[in-house]
């Protein structure tokens, strides 16, 4: 027992020696799909930081970290102590890396704690957007049937040709509560985000009937040629797991965590075939109104472009002659057909013709050269010529410049002197009656005695001594300051200063 209690005591005087800045984690080989749990504790001095840097390699951090501070007693110290826990997830298989952390203190010390190699197993459910291969693969491997697909409408495209692409979830566990933890950037393509059914529907995925809940669904517009990737999509779940069997199984078990990522998918994307220039890319439609006139104001005509393609950047149809008078084109924003199964663009452009003359008016023929990706060729669509007994409308004055191309004009310059003038305002009289009271005050002052003062202040101010005012107050006060200094020398002599204080309150209250 004696030695037992030697053990003991022992170990507990080291103890506090023992704890110091550690940087841990739970698992060191994890699959594609599990979160690694990153611990780092901070003691004393270091554990008053804040923020820690914590560097990771093909390992990226799921929300924020949580955060504890305790203090305890060891032995006769007391211990300050911080712990950071992080959730990190795989960005691939093969090495991964936590650390090193350089801790810096606000006092000067500095300590490092060493890297922790992670080897990241890959999975083979990551690799297919094919439903059935990932739950077959997720289901041999004994996880949750829980995942999430891409979906696209074709993988070879020409450049500016739309793809449709719809992220879904699949699932047949019981889900807790679910979040997308990393969506793709898609830096390579214009994103046109369309709706999405979210009530979700049932289907079978092979034999399981699973829920099947649409997450993103997207028109992808591709800006140049080449193999671009779209890499793929992280959901994170909280799932219950049954522990027991039983009547009482669907109400029994424990929560735990997964993530899964869909796979990428890479597109390939032609460039349009060499020929003649052309305004936009896609299976379009032109359509003109017949010129109008109201009122004697411009002629107008309204021209709409319609169908599958990106028409956020098109430019208007073009005149193909002049015309007598002159042209302002107006154009609309565009409206998008985000309805779920069709997608569809329109943008309508509005022709003010102002007629250089009144009588018969042409208005020529409208047209644009757009490439349509199915039949592979260069499409003409045009609005045929029309015409309209006008009458002359003069234009409008020029519109200024846009604020973007006008000179700047600072006012600053205006609000200063304006501030200086409201100062001086209000300044120059405060001034004149401070300067016009010390010079009353010296003249009432200068080379004369207590006698003398009082009668200079008897023919300059009429007061009744009586009077209950703060003018009567400072009149009787410098009386009796004067009637002192008159007795004594002494009291003459020093308070010089006092008496031309009350000289300026009497003579400031007159």
């Amino acid at each position: 027992m004696k030695r037992f209690l030697l053990v003991v005591l022992s170990a507990f005087c080291l103890l506090p020696s023992a704890f110091a800045n550690e940087l841990t984690i739970d698992e060191k080989r994890v699959s594609a799909h599990d979160i690694l749990t990153i611990t780092l504790t901070l003691e004393d001095e270091f554990a008053s930081l804040d923020e820690v840097h914590l560097p990771l390699r093909n390992l990226v951090i799921v929300g924020e970290p949580w955060t504890a501070t305790e203090f305890a007693f060891l032995g006769n110290r007391l211990v300050h102590r911080k712990v950071f826990r992080y959730r990190a997830r795989a960005i691939s298989a093969g090495p991964a890396q936590v650390g090193p952390i350089a801790l810096h203190t606000p006092d000067g010390r500095t300590d490092t704690l060493a890297a922790i190699a992670v080897e990241i197993l890959p999975d083979r459910a990551l690799g297919s957007n094919d439903a059935e291969v990932v739950l077959r693969e997720l289901m041999a491997a004994g996880r949750d049937p829980m995942f999430v697909v891409a979906e696209i409408d074709k993988q070879s495209v020409f450049a500016g040709e739309p793809v449709i692409i719809e992220w879904i979830l699949y699932n047949a566990a019981t889900i807790q509560s679910w979040q997308l933890v990393a969506v793709p950037k898609l830096p390579d393509f214009w994103v046109e985000e369309l709706s999405k059914n979210e009530r979700g529907e049932r289907a079978y995925v092979g034999d399981l009937l699973m829920q099947r809940v649409p997450v993103r669904r997207a028109a992808l517009f591709p800006l140049r040629s080449g193999r671009l990737r779209i890499d793929g999509m992280t959901l994170e779940a909280t799932v219950m797991r049954r522990a027991t069997s039983g009547p009482f199984a669907r109400y029994e078990g424990v929560l735990g965590e997964t993530t899964f990522t869909s796979a990428p998918i890479d597109i390939d994307v032609h460039p349009i075939p060499p020929g003649l220039k052309i305004d936009a890319v896609g299976d379009l439609t032109l359509k003109c109104d017949a010129p109008m006139q109201r009122n004697g104001g411009p002629v107008v005509v309204k021209a709409t472009l319609a169908g599958i393609g990106n028409l956020r950047a098109v430019s208007a149809p073009r005149m193909e002659r002049a015309i007598a008078g002159s042209v302002q084109i107006e154009g609309s924003e565009v409206s998008v057909a985000r309805d779920e199964g069709s997608f569809g663009m329109s943008r309508d452009w509005s022709y003010l013709v102002f007629p250089s003359k009144a009588g018969r008016l042409e208005i020529p023929p409208l047209s644009m050269r757009v490439f349509v990706p199915l039949t592979q060729e260069r499409r003409d669509l045009r609005c045929e010529a029309a015409r309209i007994d006008a009458t002359t409308t003069a234009p409008p004055p020029n519109a200024p410049p846009p604020p973007a191309e006008r000179t700047p004009v600072s006012r600053w310059p205006w609000v200063i002197a304006a501030a200086l003038v409201a100062g001086l305002t209000l300044m120059i009289p405060r001034l004149l009656r401070a300067y016009i009271l010390r010079r009353d005050v010296r003249a009432i002052l200068r080379d004369a005695t207590p006698a003398e003062i009082r009668a200079r202040m008897e023919t300059r101010v009429h007061i009744d001594p009586r009077e209950a005012s703060d003018r009567g107050d400072a009149w009787r006060a410098l009386r009796s300051l004067l009637d002192a200094a008159e007795r004594e020398r002494d009291i003459a002599i020093g308070a010089e200063k006092e008496i031309a204080r009350r000289v300026r309150d009497v003579l400031r209250g007159n």
